[in-house]
């Protein structure tokens, strides 16, 4: 078997990637060389898209009464506003576009006219018997199926649709491990797909609900509705704009009142009010489900489409809503798994997980009993309401299954919010005051880096945004491992450890790809966190709980970044914008979504006033390289790129000579014999920006480093640090000092004087192995070297510990935590739990 496998593999080559279609599909499996792979559907090579509109900016009369109307739009114009806006436009308009505009209901009227381009809100009243009476409630949603159709229509989008399952490989030498990122590379997807007819196609949605407050003191609520198609990969399907997420729907918000507030029978009622107005946003997919849906692509090839509900994405509230279960005060708390309410911490057993057609058996078997007190027992032991779930309508959807955890809620919003950072402030504060302002100081002095917020005043901090609390954990460890020793606090130390483990399992949890060998040890990192975890305070609540089905989810519905709730709050924001500004807050559903249906008329069309400018332009150039004299004008005045592989300077500062630099940095050791080192004189060009494309570990894409070398960088110092690669197996770090071009002949070199950080460290201490940090040590000053800025290989993070040693930060990014993974195995080090 040995030698037939070796056989086998023989033909495949190292990095290979093996793309294999679901069944259903009648697409033959095919090996790809690294290099050639490109993650696109079948269809996308015979694709092209079509010429763009001739007037893109219809139903408006000219390009400039929508750039106006856009502006008033993005702006939040009041009506009086608007029509001051355009009574000076008429003044000042061209003769070549005559503007029409004389108030704002001739804007208004035009963004209604586009808006009947879209799929619109329709308005359905829902009543709900209770206490005797009936409650009306109203709720608003878009035809699911009609916007789907709208995407899968547009010729942009189309050649990114996904239409069948794939299981991904890649050789690694001896041979194929798995990957998934997207959810039709994961597990679920290609189930689906096996549960549909021959050649039927899955069309899988990701809804998104939540409260969230409009107005300032929270008076005013909103509960909007967001769907997502996961047959569109990532950075489409989480971006704004086209092909993004949509507002679907928008639920009544169910007032509290004091009379039943805290009683079962009232819970049931919010429950049947959610799942009532939810039932309608789903109306359009039920029947469609079952029978499917037969639609001529773009490519005029006829698909059978079965719509299903594959993730939800949620915070824990949300989910019990949508699971029909009790909440964190259950009996069975999780609405993925019966796990017993007093074993929420224990992560070393997987509990039975909930099915829907079992939550409905039980439903069904509560419902045979003759009063509401015996429904109630039934209902108990097993966490569930008596309500029937909206999810049942929609076939192939199974509500437990296609709930998913979330980062920001349950790490980043949850267990690192209200747990561990809570006891890290309270083991720091009992040390005194001298010690809480040095935490404080140490996140003062953190070096910066691109996309990473800087909080300065921490330990005060006990409510702020989940986006800042995620990058107060990443800097936790390194801020506070010499305060919090195991001398001075046992306990403290103990718990930073443990801090230090959740860092590695939320960064395991962040890989946008994600291999066998990733997932195996993301769930290794996750029982070493949970066995870790102290015993004087009580982790019995369902956020950590929730971290036992993160990998699970990774191998059902792929990365993380699939179902994080990130995305969809952010579009929260517009929200809260539009009630402040275009309601009179009262009715205000109906207004705000009117506004988000012209945002996304208004898109539309500015995405296509691009292309058409796009297609102009190339139109433009194609006429002018036909002329002789534009031909000769290129060749007389080439246009020199500063391009070194995957290196670009930035920044560019006037020509030095020798004597400028060593006058200029006279103090600094590094520069001495600068003469010397470069031997002879030259003029030289400094830049103060580098920008680094590289490989990333990952999703082996190639992504970007923006590192700075400046002495005045926004008013202070920067100078970042690299990793550079000395030997094909010897990489070491070093910090920028100055970087600078040599013009010899005809040829430009790039350069950067560095200061290594490659002295050897010793023996590793005891606090180094517990916390898993890998420290580096840097030569004297003196002995900066000059390095080709070609062989950096991306920038690094790292931070002083004493006069001359450095930490470097694994948790900046998902690439830098694995890239870190490999240089503690490369250097022997033991992960020590």
């Amino acid at each position: 078997m040995i030698i037939q496998a070796l056989l086998l593999y023989r033909e495949f080559k190292l990095d290979d990637i093996k793309v294999e279609h679901h069944p259903g599909s009648g697409i033959p499996t095919k090996v790809f060389a690294f290099n050639d792979f490109t993650h696109h559907p079948a269809h996308h090579s015979s694709w092209s898209a079509p010429e763009p509109d001739a007037q893109p900016w219809r139903p408006f009369k000219s390009r400039l009464e929508f750039d106006v109307a856009e502006i008033a739009l993005e702006a939040a114009l009041n009506n009086e506003q608007t029509d001051r806006l355009l009574d000076i436009c008429r003044r000042c308009a061209q003769k070549s576009e005559k503007l029409t505009f004389k108030n704002h209901k001739d804007v208004r009227a035009k963004w209604d006219a586009v808006s009947q381009r879209l799929t619109g809100f329709t308005k359905d009243v829902i009543s709900i018997p209770f206490a005797d009476k009936s409650w009306d409630f109203d709720v608003y949603y878009r035809d699911l199926w009609e916007w789907a159709t709208d995407l899968l229509r547009d010729p942009h989008l189309f050649p990114y649709f996904h239409f069948d399952a794939q299981h991904l490989s890649k050789f690694n030498g001896q041979s194929f491990e798995r990957f998934v990122d997207e959810p039709f590379t994961a597990q679920d997807f290609w189930d689906a797909q096996s549960q549909l007819p021959h050649s039927a196609k899955p069309l899988a949605f990701i809804l998104y609900a939540d409260k969230t407050k409009l107005s300032s003191f929270g008076t005013a609520k909103g509960y909007p509705v967001v769907a997502r198609l996961a047959n569109l990969p990532t950075h489409i399907r989480n971006s704004q704009g086209m092909g993004g997420g949509y507002i679907v729907g928008w639920l009544p918000v169910v007032k509290e009142d004091k009379a039943h507030a805290g009683k079962p029978a009232w819970a049931n009622f919010k429950a049947t009010v959610w799942h009532k107005s939810f039932e309608r946003i789903l109306s359009s997919l039920a029947a469609k489900s079952k029978t499917g849906q037969w639609l001529e692509c773009l490519d005029v090839v006829q698909r059978w489409f079965f719509p299903l509900i594959l993730i939800l994405s949620s915070d824990f509230e949300e989910q019990s809503t949508m699971a029909l279960t009790r909440g964190v005060r259950a009996l069975w708390p999780c609405p993925i798994c019966l796990v017993p309410h007093d074993k929420l911490s224990d992560m070393s057993h997987c509990y039975p997980r909930r099915t829907s057609c079992e939550s409905q058996a039980i439903l069904a078997t509560a419902r045979e009993r003759e009063t509401a007190e015996e429904r109630e027992e039934v209902l108990k032991e097993y966490g569930l309401r008596d309500v029937l779930n909206s999810f049942s309508t929609v076939s192939l959807t199974d509500v437990h299954r296609a709930l998913s955890w979330d980062k920001l809620h349950f790490h980043s919003g949850g267990l690192w919010s209200d747990h561990l950072w809570v006891e890290l402030q309270k083991y720091i504060n009992v040390l005194g005051r001298e010690k809480t302002s040095q935490v404080d100081k140490s996140y003062q002095a953190f070096p910066r880096w691109r996309d990473q917020k800087h909080p300065n005043q921490v330990m005060n901090i006990s409510f702020t945004d989940n986006s800042t609390h995620e990058d107060i954990s990443k800097m936790i460890v390194y801020a506070t491992h010499n305060i919090l020793t195991e001398a001075d606090c046992p306990l403290g130390y103990l718990l930073l450890r443990c801090v230090r483990l959740y860092l590695e399992l939320d960064m395991y949890a962040s890989l946008e790809v994600h291999t066998t060998e990733t997932i195996s040890s993301g769930r290794h990192t996750h029982l070493a966190f949970a066995a870790l975890l102290q015993s004087d305070k009580n982790w019995n609540f369902p956020k950590l709980h929730m971290g036992l089905h993160i990998f699970d989810d990774v191998e059902a519905k792929g990365a993380t970044r699939n179902y994080n709730t990130k995305p969809n709050e952010k579009m929260h924001g517009s929200l809260k914008d539009s009630y402040l500004l275009r309601t009179n807050f009262r009715d205000v559903a109906e207004q705000i979504l009117r506004i988000n249906t012209w945002q996304v008329a208004a898109d539309h069309i500015r995405r296509r006033l691009f292309e058409f400018d796009d297609h102009r332009c190339q139109l433009d150039e194609e006429d002018l390289l036909e002329e002789e004299d534009f031909v000769a004008t290129v060749v007389d005045r080439p246009i020199s790129i500063c391009n070194y592989l995957h290196v670009n300077f930035g920044s560019k500062q006037p020509p030095l000579t020798f004597d400028a630099i060593q006058t200029a940095h006279q103090a600094d050791q590094a520069f001495s014999n600068f003469r010397v080192k470069l031997n002879d004189f030259l003029n030289i060009t400094e830049h103060r920006f580098i920008r680094v494309n590289y490989e990333s570990m990952v999703d082996w894409r190639q992504h970007t480093d923006y590192l700075r070398c400046n002495p005045h960088f926004f008013g202070s110092p920067r100078f970042d640090c690299v990793f550079i690669r000395l030997t094909e197996n010897k990489v070491i770090l070093g910090r920028l000092v100055f970087c600078f071009e040599c013009l010899v002949g005809n040829n430009t070199f790039p350069l950067a004087l560095v200061h290594p950080y490659d002295v050897p460290t010793g023996l590793r201490t005891r606090k180094d192995k517990d916390l898993n940090l890998f420290r580096v040590r840097a030569r004297p000053r003196a002995q900066a070297q000059f390095f080709s800025v070609r062989s950096f290989i991306r920038g690094a993070l790292l931070v002083p510990d004493g006069p001359s040693d450095y930490l470097i930060v694994d948790t900046a990014d998902t690439d830098m935590f694995l890239r870190l993974k490999m240089m503690h195995l490369e250097a022997g080090h033991i992960v020590h739990i």
